[in-house]
């Protein structure tokens, strides 16, 4: 990771922290940006904003194309800027800045995902929260659709133990005034108190994107952690700009793969046998939905290569591991035309039972 010296005109300016403000814990705001420095300065023009005096606004560069740090040291003097020297994903590019900001001496880590933006109120208000009970590790705010600024993306999530999904679905979870205890946190905006990092260890980097967070908000559980929503506290956010939206490649192997990295993890080891069995039946039927769409067919495929060889990382299908990935496209081809010719001949057959049927009772009957 390069860190550019405070004052440097190629990179961050000084981190620095408002007068009078040591009465308050000490926050780092840590943006991850790869790709996408509009979206980032508009985040970080969010937290500018904020009315929380202790707070340092860090950027985490994950090796973007260009160098952003001379736009943000223009636009935000204050920001500092970390730049990774390959794109790391989600996990190990915040661990990045995670381990930074606990060794500048910070109390919370506030992640956000650079489409995000915060209301000038969130982090004083998750802060107050968290302060109120050290047994809280992590804490979102409500966060809204950008583009539909009343319509609730987030505000709780459960966890379906049979299926491995992990909806953002609040319906049901317990609330306590402005408070709401959730059995996992989505990462788009997340604060995080350093003494739970301390405790539960900085997030898992194999998943590269999607599911760190719904892991990490699980071992912070059974450490006997909680994880809360801040009903009163709000953020905004312009969901999967960098992958492309939920019908990607991309995220279709990221969810192939980390959903079943999720579960083998921390499912009961006495019940993991029958869920891996449907797993690998939802993974074949999934496979039938998109058998006319071949990068999506392509991304499954690569992620049952990447469970059954251990690879973890970034979604990169090429070399010996792209020739493995067309064989099992060509045979889960083969095994989705069998099971249709199967359906196929059941239907006939049970077409022909019933006309025999009807007509034995239309005999009787007349």
């Amino acid at each position: 990771m390069t860190e550019y010296p405070p004052g440097s005109q190629e990179a961050a300016g000084p981190v620095s922290r408002a007068a009078g403000s040591e009465e308050r814990p000490f926050v780092v705001a840590l943006v991850l940006n790869w790709n996408n420095l509009p979206d980032t300065l508009e985040c970080v023009d969010s937290l500018e904003r904020s009315d929380y005096s202790n707070l340092a606004v860090w950027v985490v560069d994950n090796d973007s194309r260009e160098d952003p740090s001379t736009v943000l040291y223009e636009r935000h003097p204050g920001v500092r800027v970390l730049r990774n020297a390959r794109n790391l994903g989600y996990g190990a590019g915040n661990n990045s800045g995670l381990r930074r900001a606990i060794d500048d001496g910070a109390v919370y880590v506030l992640l956000l995902n650079n489409d995000v933006v915060v209301a000038p109120d969130t982090v004083r208000r998750l802060v107050m929260v968290a302060e109120a009970d050290g047994s809280i590790a992590m804490a979102t705010p409500r966060v809204f659709c950008y583009d539909r600024p009343t319509e609730v993306y987030w505000d709780g999530g459960t966890i379906n133990w049979e299926t491995g999904e992990t909806p953002h679905d609040s319906l049901g979870l317990p609330v306590e005034g402005e408070l709401k205890r959730s059995e996992w946190l989505d990462g788009c905006s997340l604060l995080v108190r350093v003494s739970a990092i301390q405790d539960i260890g900085l997030l898992d980097e194999r998943y590269f994107l999607y599911f760190e967070d719904a892991e990490w908000s699980v071992r912070a559980l059974r450490r006997g952690w909680m994880n809360v929503v801040v009903l009163q506290a709000r953020a905004w956010h312009k969901v999967s700009r960098s992958t492309g939206g939920h019908g990607s490649p991309a995220v279709r192997f990221y969810y192939a793969r980390n959903r079943y990295l999720f579960m083998n993890t921390h499912r009961p080891a006495r019940k993991r046998f029958l869920w891996k069995l449907r797993y690998a039946w939802r993974i074949v039927q999934e496979y039938r939905l998109i058998r006319h769409e071949p990068e999506g067919r392509e991304a499954i495929a690569a992620a049952c290569v990447s469970l059954v060889q251990g690879r973890w990382g970034p979604y990169e299908p090429r070399g010996g591991y792209l020739r493995f990935v067309r064989l099992l496209d060509t045979l889960l081809l083969l095994v989705v035309k069998g099971i249709g010719a199967v359906e196929h001949l059941l239907l006939r057959i049970r077409r022909v039972g019933h006309l025999v049927t009807g007509g034995k009772t239309d005999g009787r009957g007349s």
